[in-house]
């Protein structure tokens, strides 16, 4: 060995030029390094071997130095907080899985360092690292970092901000409601700081979790959007769009425009992801109606364009006009369809796709939603209940479990529906549907039997359905009991869940001279219904689930 000073050893890891430089330092001093020349070579190796004109090593020449690294790193009996979050974030930019076991061993040490040693930087790129390589640390790792954060949240910049609500939201994490408002707080303290990428990912990721921010938080970082409108790029158009969408926001007049004329200014250069995403979150946006309540009673319906005015048609147009090309080059994915297909349901003759690409997104919708229930072939029903009208008619009430995917949660732990489950209630009514959401967290509330059957009958007969609820032949009772025990089951499983419902809400990493084709017919459930006799009937989409 050649005995070079801790310093020198640092030095010159950090003057390299070329990733080889490095390498070749790895393989002559390794021995003498410490914890700190160890994420020193990591760190450099990332950021040389992430640009083209300083990486040198082959891909089994790189492998070799890491695994010299990585071998070193092992025999370390202690590695300081700083240290910890430095590595990990240098393995993941090398592109290193969650599942690899040095991964697993730093992260393991997470909750036994000295967490005040995490600064604001620290705690945000653990995040990061985390959920960049997939890796889902354990229970006292996340909480550690809470509580870490809750005491230095005032010193957070908008990146770490940005990166931490991102990482959270990436990983499907639900942080504690404190941690979600103190990061909210200083959210509002420095927003003029934040740039787009930190506004869209900020927005992106409350709406990922489920999460609805303050009407003041949404309405300090639409000011600050308005302020750097111009350099949005498309993914932050997307998700932001995509954001509002979710959360049922209603952005200002002024916004939109911002926002249209910025599409308009780099539609050319959008991805065909960000594409459908745009596509889809304009739909659900103009189809949002004020005034709906959870559980979904009718209301006076009025519909709200953006602002006073509808979109700009030159925008549907311009963003229909790149879909059909990247549906020619083949570069859609199935995802993409089905949000084409939710577009054109929800926006009709503003959006018409040509015939060879309704064909495929009506194809991708159907796969799906495998076994469509209602008549336009748009939606899939947990159970429904038959009744009849004075005049001797038909009437049918949808019964849909909502579980935790179709809320967001304040703070203050109230609940709002969000955007697509939104437009499915507001679809089935327009069907001529009645709609009684049971929502998860509320039947979950109710411990007793004898509280759920009298939540179910106060429901049914606020819709008039008190007199018809039965089958035949069968007490009312016995109906209801039965009806509680499906809702309950459907209740524990988190209603559609992934699959959705009746619109879909994808989350994203968004003019036609062809002719319009009708949607082809679909089955008549009402037909269905008559035949099997039943009045209470669970769908089989619902039944699958149940029975899973």
């Amino acid at each position: 060995m050649s005995g070079l000073s801790a310093a020198r050893l640092t030095s010159r890891i950090v003057k390299a030029r070329y990733d080889g430089e490095v390498a070749d330092i790895v393989k002559q001093h390794v021995g003498e390094f410490n914890e700190i020349h160890v994420s020193t070579a990591l760190s450099k190796l990332a950021k040389l071997m992430a640009r083209s004109g300083t990486r040198t090593l082959g891909k089994n020449q790189c492998d070799s130095v890491l695994l010299l690294l990585d071998e070193r790193l092992r025999g370390f009996n202690m590695i300081r907080a700083r240290q910890i979050a430095n590595l990990l974030w240098s393995y993941a930019k090398l592109g290193y899985h969650g599942n690899h076991s040095i991964v697993r061993h730093l992260s393991d040490q997470v909750p036994t360092v000295t967490v005040d040693d995490f600064e604001p930087q620290h705690l945000a790129n653990t995040l990061w690292a985390w959920a960049t390589m997939r890796h889902l640390p354990s229970v006292d790792a996340f909480a550690a970092l809470e509580r870490r954060m809750l005491a230095c949240v005032d010193d957070f910049i908008p990146r770490n901000i940005a990166n931490t609500l991102w990482a959270w939201a990436n990983m499907r994490h639900q942080p504690p409601a404190d941690a979600l408002a103190a990061l909210e707080r200083r959210m509002l303290a420095c927003v003029d700081d934040f740039r787009p990428q930190n506004l869209s990912n900020t927005v992106w990721a409350w709406a990922t979790m489920g999460h609805l921010p303050s009407a003041r938080a949404l309405a300090a970082l639409e000011r600050r959007m308005l302020a750097c409108a111009d350099d949005f790029i498309p993914q932050n158009i997307a998700n932001t769009l995509w954001a509002w969408a979710t959360m049922r926001h209603q952005p200002s007049t002024d916004a939109i425009a911002a926002l249209e004329r910025r599409m308009l200014a780099c539609v050319d250069v959008f991805k065909p992801q960000n594409l459908a995403n745009t596509v889809w979150a304009i739909a659900m946006l103009i189809n949002s109606i004020e005034g709906d309540s959870i559980t979904c009673r009718p209301t006076r319906r009025v519909m709200r364009l953006w602002g006073t005015t509808a979109i700009d048609q030159n925008v549907l147009d311009r963003l229909l006009h790149r879909l059909e090309h990247a549906a020619q080059l083949r570069s859609l994915e199935e995802q993409a369809f089905q949000q084409i297909l939710q577009a054109h349901h929800l926006l009709g003759d503003r959006f018409k796709p040509s015939a060879a690409l309704l064909d495929q997104a009506r194809e991708a919708w159907a796969k799906q939603l495998a076994s469509p229930l209602t008549e336009d072939g748009m939606h899939r029903v947990d159970m429904l209940v038959r009744g009849r009208t004075d005049d001797g008619g038909e009437r049918l009430l949808v019964i849909e479990c909502d579980g935790p995917t179709h809320f967001l949660r304040s703070s203050d732990g109230t609940y709002r529906i969000d955007g697509s489950t939104y437009a499915r209630n507001c679809d089935l009514r327009k069907l001529g549907l009645d709609v009684l959401c049971v929502t998860g967290h509320e039947w979950t509330s109710l411990t007793k039997e004898d509280e759920r059957d009298a939540y179910l009958r106060r429901e049914l007969q606020e819709r008039d359905f008190k007199h018809s609820f039965k089958c035949d032949n069968v007490p009312v009772e016995t109906a209801l009991i039965e009806a509680r025990r499906r809702v309950h089951r459907l209740c524990e499983v988190g209603g559609h869940a992934a699959e959705g419902g009746a619109l879909t809400r994808p989350t994203p990493q968004a003019s036609a001279s062809a002719s319009y084709v009708p949607p082809p017919p679909y089955i008549d459930y009402l037909s269905e219904l008559r035949e099997r006799g039943i009045i209470v009937e669970e769908t089989n989409n619902a039944k699958k689930r149940r029975t899973e």
